[in-house]
């Protein structure tokens, strides 16, 4: 048996053995990806063009066990786990099993049902919607340790999020392109630069962001997915209205018009299955 944790942005993560007497998780399956395509029919030409491909929303099931003592332990117990899965916040699902990976999910109706009358035993499935239809690592790519990489650490180099040069090499272990602007991915990239200028550019992709004032290294300029502060105000008016994206793997990025950077950057990531 796994054990189960559970995290609302109200509370803090519990482990469900823990905080429910005869509690245990059983199995955690998630559904295959939903892949939703679009295209469009033009009728005086053959087939159709594809306009789109997206990833929707998909399930997570949750099939637990509960062990009690008296019908006061089994009737304190159904209580206890509709209080912790029914609420109306996001949870947040991992176990100890993949500990460095979760799913952001809502809970959706479930019966608890005893196995037989008379039985000491219940089992129950909870079915959750998985709105983005990804799995995220637990923490972001600047605060992650080596060993949460598992089997996507690359083996050429350990990868670093925080630079002070001008060239710098990102990895991207997710299974897809990190993408602020077409698909509101999490990508903070948080600048200190001294000069008139400062140009980010992934020459693997092509993707670029100008910072089209001058600074100092005193002043912090975050690029938080498409919008720009400047010391915590807003500074997207200060900018090309450029945005970065990340490529699977790694991602050579260059800062031009100034000699002098220190970048991070901060991003969870995204796995499809």
């Amino acid at each position: 048996m796994s054990e189960l944790y559970v995290k609302t942005n109200s509370s803090d993560e519990v482990a469900v053995s823990e905080v429910i007497e005869g509690l245990q998780l059983l199995d955690l399956s998630t559904a295959s990806p939903a892949v939703t395509n679009t295209y469009d029919q033009d009728t005086a030409v053959d087939g159709q063009s594809v306009v789109s491909m997206t990833y929707d929303k998909n399930t997570v099931n949750a099939k637990f066990w509960l062990h009690f003592g008296t019908w006061e332990d089994y009737l304190l117990a159904k209580h206890e786990i509709y209080k912790l899965f029914g609420g109306r916040e996001i949870h947040r699902l991992r176990t100890d099993t993949e500990p460095y990976v979760c799913e952001y999910v809502l809970p959706t109706a479930f019966e608890l049902a005893l196995i037989a009358d008379g039985s000491h035993d219940a089992t129950f499935t909870i079915p959750f919607d998985n709105p983005s239809g990804y799995r995220y690592s637990v923490n972001n790519s600047d605060i992650m340790t080596i060993e949460e990489f598992g089997m996507n650490r690359p083996l050429d180099a350990d990868p670093e999020y925080h630079f002070t040069s001008t060239t710098m090499r990102v990895f991207n272990a997710s299974d897809i392109v990190i993408d602020p602007y077409e698909q509101r991915h999490d990508l903070k990239i948080t600048t200190k630069f001294a000069g008139n200028s400062c140009k980010l550019t992934n020459t693997t992709n092509n993707s670029a962001w100008t910072y089209t004032k001058a600074a100092t290294q005193a002043d912090t300029i975050i690029l938080d997915g498409i919008a720009t502060t400047l010391n915590g105000k807003p500074a997207s008016a200060n900018t090309d209205y450029g945005t970065i994206t990340l490529d699977p793997g790694w991602n050579t990025i260059t800062a031009t018009g100034t000699t002098a950077i220190d970048c991070t950057f901060s991003f969870p990531f995204i796995y499809l299955g």
